[in-house]
This record gives structure tokens, sequence and C-alpha cells, in this order.
């Protein structure tokens, strides 16, 4: 499976490659950065230093710094389901991302990232995103920070965050229409 989506989202990042740097991640350890898989890992190395903490959760090391906060990812109702938490470390030449995601009791699976949404990072730029897609079906966001928002670097980037992981059908059926839109264009 993590094969195929690799495959899928590669296709993907392909096509927006064009715009400068993609970031493409889920809540569930699967990532891409210009096309390499970025480390993740859940425990003592990735516990998150902001308050209230710690809390263990999934998190994805990034090769570059960025601008730290929030970006709160809701519902349509206005309920946070999702919290991508930039931090930058101090005395590295790279950042981090923490995932956060709703816990949910009637899901038969669990993702690496459902642990608890957290306060608000009272000391950082609280973003809130709106959420698109389909419960069951690919959702979550895609943003371009600007240039003092969480996750802005020194050159332009685009982040893809899938909220919910969908079935390998699902995602390969995406990335196909993304190549179509993209030779539409052309």
């Amino acid at each position: 499976m993590k094969k195929l989506m690799t495959i899928c989202l590669v296709c993907v990042l392909t096509a927006a490659a064009s715009q400068g740097m993609v970031l493409s991640l889920d809540e569930n350890g699967n990532s891409l950065f210009n096309g390499n898989s970025l480390p993740w890992g859940i425990g003592a190395s990735g516990v998150d230093p902001t308050p209230p903490g710690p809390i263990y959760t999934l998190f994805y090391n990034l090769p570059f710094k960025v601008v730290p906060g929030d970006v709160q990812i809701f519902e349509p109702d206005g309920t946070v389901s999702d919290v991508l938490r930039f931090i930058d470390t101090p005395g590295t030449t790279f950042s981090s991302i923490y995932v956060y995601s709703d816990r949910d009791p009637t899901a038969p699976d669990f993702d690496l990232a459902d642990s608890m949404i957290p306060l608000p990072w009272a000391s950082a730029i609280v973003i809130p995103m709106p959420e698109s897609g389909s419960e069951g079906g690919w959702n979550g966001v895609s943003w371009t920070p600007g240039f003092n928002d969480p996750g802005a670097t020194s050159a332009p980037i685009t982040y893809e965050f899938t909220s919910d992981v969908p079935e390998p059908t699902t995602i390969c059926l995406l990335g196909l229409g993304a190549l179509s839109l993209i030779r539409r264009k052309k």
C-alpha cells in the first residue's frame, strides 16, 4: 500500500513542482518532499517541546528551518480536527512538524497522529485552515504559507496535508485526476 501511495504522490508532486517546493504528508507517517520521503517518528525523540507537553504524537523532521506556529485544520462545523505544529529546533539546521489528529472512537483503525488536539500554542502564530474533501475519502488542506506564517521557509513551499488516509484506489484516482488536469492546462 505504501508503494502505491508513494507512486501516486509522486505523480501529484511532479505536477505541482513548477510552483516551488512541495511537501505532502499525512497523519500516518507517509510523506514526500521533492520526491524523497521524510523521516518520521513517535516517542521520546519526538516529544512536542511546547506547553502543555509532553504529548507523544507523530512528527516529521524537515531538512530546512521554518517559522514556528500552529496550523489548525477544522471541519465544516467549526471543530478543530487536526493541528500541524511547526517547531524550529534551536542549534540545528532542521525543524519539525508535529501532527495531531482527533481520535474517532468509532473508527476501527487509528492513524499514528491520533493522539489528541493540543491547546493553541499561546506564544506562536495560529492559523485556522478549513478542511476540504469528504470523510471516508481524501480530505485535508493545501496551503502556501506567507512570509511569517507557520511553516514558512526562505524559499516558496506548498504543504499538502491529507487528514484521512484514503484507500489505495482512491489515492491512484486522485493522482490520475491531477495529471489529467495538468495535461488539459497545457
